[in-house]
């Protein structure tokens, strides 16, 4: 991109789902709009290791622009779901009170959800719980059950908002490592790229997480503090599916909502987070360690026994974005700059209230006069049918799909019965996935009991077969994380282009 080129309406800095969503939202409006990120997927910060939890709100501070958000969305999502070919299940929640102390805080907390806007809350006796959910702690006092309450797959939101703005005319610029903003008082600001030309534009919003701190240095916007809050969970096997039906929560503190069991949208058992406080830039920010492991498995045995006879098959760690100043800081004008916005702190409730917080974010752009919305009336408003993974429906199923290719019917990763055509579907798609990790996302390969043990190999070489390049630059999530140890996948990667 040449100086002389003209400069994006808004340039979005940090892919994550808040990222993807403010992309999608103005990609539906006549606007040049970009979207940066230093990784080479959308949603690999973050955004991927959450508990894939749509919340209703019910207990959020009332008032706040958070519980404003996350009970707006959590009604959009159902129809936003099925236009954007998201797997999503509204299957409810039971809060539980294990002790007498958890059992008094529930008439609060039920008035809570009732001031949220939350309406269709209901609290439950003991008898009540064990009928719905039998599996559940036996010493359960009662509980609030939460109809609303939902499970969607987490990597496919970012995923999808980034397809349907990159099909509305958004440029998604990946592997772009954001060094700082320039010329912020400027009308037109430049964006200044570790090894690349400048990109300039009128509108720079820095939504880079635990990155955001550091670019807001660089244009001396409002300080604030931020740290990583690390969250373990530990994933159960799919033979534990069936042993609760709604997500087990357990009452929430003043720091965190607790760690949870759920059901995932996958067909297993979900269990965590922590909710530990690391140092910024802290590198174990995302490490799993065996005293957080085993706090999460205490507690999840304790709100769902039956899990003391099973083990778990995965481990992973999130670092969500906790900031000293509170959830939800957003800074327009930043640094008294017109154009600047600065949107840090989103931290557990950001997959949920992302569709939202992006209408909410255009409409303060536009009160405040740094651009005019003009639908555009060309734009799509979410995916093709073809654009629901396979695993959610699998292909093998429709015999005139097999019939047409063949390779639906041959299995590459056998854990999770997904086939060869899958794959090559994934690296056929609109963001054409450069990673083993951003196929993992797209289809499951990789994520079965096995972990990868018996269909890396065959993933990477389909990788590199359909990308033209060497098995050894075949990488995990980038360069520097080639899966054999030599080779120069920078050079081949295309994951540089928008």
């Amino acid at each position: 991109m040449s100086k002389e080129s003209e400069p994006y309406d808004v340039a979005i800095v940090g892919a994550g789902v808040v990222g993807c969503a403010l992309a999608f939202e103005l990609s539906r409006y006549q606007l040049r709009v970009s979207l940066l990120d230093k990784n080479y997927d959308v949603g690999e910060g973050t955004s991927k290791g959450n508990s894939a939890i749509i919340h209703t709100g019910f207990d959020a501070v009332p008032g706040t622009l958070e519980s404003q958000l996350v009970t707006r969305a959590s009604r959009r999502w159902p129809e936003l779901a099925r236009k954007l070919k998201i797997p999503f299940r509204q299957n409810g929640a039971l809060l539980l009170a294990l002790d007498g102390d958890q059992a008094r805080q529930l008439p609060k907390l039920y008035k809570k959800a009732l001031a949220n806007g939350v309406d269709d809350v209901e609290m439950i006796g003991p008898d009540e719980l064990r009928r719905l959910e039998p599996h559940a702690a036996p010493t359960a006092r009662g509980g609030l059950l939460v109809p609303r309450e939902s499970i969607i797959d987490p990597f496919m939101v970012p995923i999808a908002f980034a397809e349907a703005a990159v099909a509305n005319g958004v440029d998604l610029l990946l592997g772009r490592h954001v060094v700082g903003v320039a010329s912020a008082s400027e009308a037109v600001k430049m964006i200044i790229v570790d090894g690349d030309t400048p990109i300039r534009s009128r509108i720079v919003v820095n939504v880079a997480g635990l990155g955001s701190r550091r670019l807001t240095e660089t244009y001396r916007g409002e300080q604030f503090d931020i740290n990583p809050r690390r969250g373990q969970f530990l994933v159960y096997d799919r033979n534990t599916g069936s042993l609760i039906e709604r997500i087990l929560l357990p009452v929430p503190t003043a720091k965190t909502k607790g760690k949870l069991v759920t059901p995932t949208i996958f067909g297993n058992l979900l269990a965590g987070p922590t909710a530990e406080d690391l140092p910024l830039d802290d590198p174990e920010a995302t490490s799993t360690t065996l005293e957080g492991l085993l706090d999460v498995s205490e507690s999840a045995i304790r709100m769902c026994p039956p899990l003391s006879n099973h083990r778990p098959v995965a481990a992973y760690a999130g670092a969500r974005c906790n900031c000293s100043g509170g959830s939800y800081q957003i800074r327009v004008g930043d640094g008294g700059h017109r154009g600047m916005l600065t949107v840090t702190g989103v931290r557990s409730t950001g997959l949920t209230s992302s569709p939202a917080l992006a209408e909410y974010l255009v409409e303060r752009m536009q009160r405040e006069g740094w651009l005019t919305r003009t639908r555009d009336l060309t734009a799509g408003d979410g995916r093709p049918a073809t654009a629901w993974p396979g695993w959610w429906l699998h292909p093998f199923d429709n015999p005139e799909r097999v019939a047409a290719h063949p390779d639906y019917g041959r299995m590459l990763c056998f854990c999770e019965q997904i086939s060869r055509q899958e794959i090559v579907d994934a690296l056929d798609s609109p963001r054409c996935p450069p990673t083993l990790d951003a196929v993992k996302r797209r289809t499951r390969a990789l994520m079965g009991r096995c972990q990868g043990f018996n269909c890396l190999i065959r993933v990477a070489e389909l990788i590199g077969q359909h990308r033209g390049m060497p098995l050894e630059n075949v990488t995990k999530r980038g360069p520097g994380s080639e899966l054999l140890p030599h080779g120069n996948p920078a050079e081949t990667m295309t994951g540089r282009t928008p």
